[in-house]
């Protein structure tokens, strides 16, 4: 049996444990056959090539649950199983699959933020400074090209009565009209929150050398989503999920 994938990042004692908790539901298919089930069980767990005991323990879930819904839906499908019961089963059929995608989904999460920590710990402060002032280059781009295209037209509104002037009032006393607001372009509104994301992200490069790796690694990671993000507002594209707002929130900005 080779756990050497299975390894890779998690310890030993772990993989050896989990690896056990799943064989007994390979046996089925082993014929008995325990030493059988604990290859199957580390062959499916090095599909997931864990990289740490997080990791580890979350593939072993996504396992597990769905043989759950599969052996639930086996078992509902059984001629003589009352129609109450299958329905029953499939129902935890689907709460299982419901589970397995919830692990799932927090896998990839834990992926996407892993690679993000190296790419941030590979990263100098001069590369952060250099994407930094790439994506105020597109911004600045964006802001010339939002100036240049035509306004939408204003819709009219008629013009207020004018108060009645009290006696000895000059006419240049009386209140002007308030000047109409000019309603922005989309695009103008997402030039807008990019070039607010490019001013965060200048502010906490300039304090990037004073800091803990920790830190330094945490800040890094935020101004590389801001900096692509504002880069995808200012040309108009659409966001890729892992730069959508929740990722940045997901991280708040260090107190200064």
């Amino acid at each position: 049996m080779s756990t050497r994938k299975t390894t890779r990042g998690a310890s030993e004692l772990l993989v050896n444990l989990v690896i056990a908790l799943l064989a007994p539901m390979f046996l089925w298919s082993c014929e008995g056959d325990a030493a059988l089930a604990r290859a199957a069980a580390a062959e499916t767990l090095n599909a997931y090539c864990a990289a740490d005991n997080l990791t580890l323990i979350r593939a072993a879930k996504i396992v597990a649950f769905d043989l759950a819904t599969l052996s639930s839906l086996s078992l509902s499908m059984f001629g003589e199983t009352a129609a109450s019961l299958a329905l029953r089963l499939r129902g935890n059929a689907v709460s299982l699959d419901r589970a397995a995608e919830r692990n799932r989904a927090a896998l990839e999460q834990d992926r996407r933020s892993a690679a993000l920590v190296a790419q941030a710990d590979e990263r100098t402060e001069a590369d952060v400074a250099a994407s930094v002032r790439e994506a105020q280059l597109q911004v600045r781009q964006a802001q010339a090209r939002a100036q240049a295209e035509p306004q939408p037209p204003q819709p009219r509104t008629p013009a207020p009565a004018a108060p009645a002037r009290m006696a000895g009032q000059p006419a240049s006393a009386r209140p002007s009209a308030p000047a109409a607001r000019v309603p922005m372009t989309e695009q103008q509104r997402k030039t807008a929150w990019a070039g607010a994301m490019t001013e965060v992200a200048a502010d906490m490069t300039a304090g990037l050398n004073g800091l803990p790796p920790a830190e330094r690694v945490a800040d890094m990671m935020r101004i590389e989503a801001l900096t692509r993000t504002a880069t995808a507002l200012a040309s108009g594209t659409a966001l890729p999920p892992y730069l959508a707002a929740s990722s940045v929130a997901a991280a708040p900005p260090r107190g200064r």
